[in-house]
């Protein structure tokens, strides 16, 4: 605020803006100028005679006296020149480790994930298991090694129940199922698709 009213002094000193110019200038609101104002006023860093100034204005002036002046620090003086260091020595220690001539490679061991060590037995017919594999793969639904082999095994179960291996995978890849069913039979498919009012008086 003090720099604002010295913005506006005179070669003697003295200021007389008004509130709303030392709210612009400050970038604060005619409220807060007023508040400080009187702080500096009681302070006693600033006389502020009212209506004084010109047209009924009031009239500021600085009290350079009181202002606490920052008492600067002198230059700081240069520092000493730090001795010349020792001479390098002559002979140093072999490094630990020669320079390879050649770029290093990695010879880090490959994680050992789980690998896929599922084979597929000599009964499954490949064409048909090649087919329910692809299909499931379109379908994002790829098997595991995992799941493969518990397909197997399902596919174990239906073949001692009597079911052709090759007809159930492809019956499974037709529909896109991700799973294997028995096969449906034409006189099951015909008995469903049987109206349940047919013979009904």
């Amino acid at each position: 605020m003090l720099l604002a009213i010295a913005d506006f002094a005179d070669d003697e000193g003295n200021a007389y803006p008004s509130i709303s110019t030392l709210a612009k200038k400050c970038r604060m609101k005619p409220r807060n100028v007023n508040y400080l104002l009187k702080a500096l006023q009681s302070s006693r860093e600033l006389d502020v005679r009212v209506g004084q100034g010109p047209r009924g204005t009031n009239l500021y002036r600085i009290n350079v006296s009181r202002l606490t002046m920052q008492i600067f620090a002198g230059v700081q003086g240069f520092a000493g020149m730090q001795p010349t260091a020792q001479p390098p020595a002559t002979h140093c220690a072999k490094p630990l480790q020669p320079i390879a001539a050649k770029p290093s490679r990695n010879h880090q061991e490959p994680s050992k994930g789980k690998s896929e060590d599922f084979v597929l037995p000599d009964w499954v017919p490949a064409a048909s298991w090649d087919g329910w594999v692809e299909m499931r793969k379109a379908i994002r639904k790829p098997l595991t090694a995992r799941a493969k082999s518990m397909a197997v095994n399902k596919l174990e179960k239906l073949r001692a129940d009597g079911y052709g291996v090759a007809g159930v995978l492809d019956q499974s890849t037709l529909n896109s199922w991700q799973d294997l069913y028995p096969l449906k039979t034409a006189t099951a498919t015909a008995v469903k698709a049987e109206s349940p009012w047919k013979g009904a008086v």
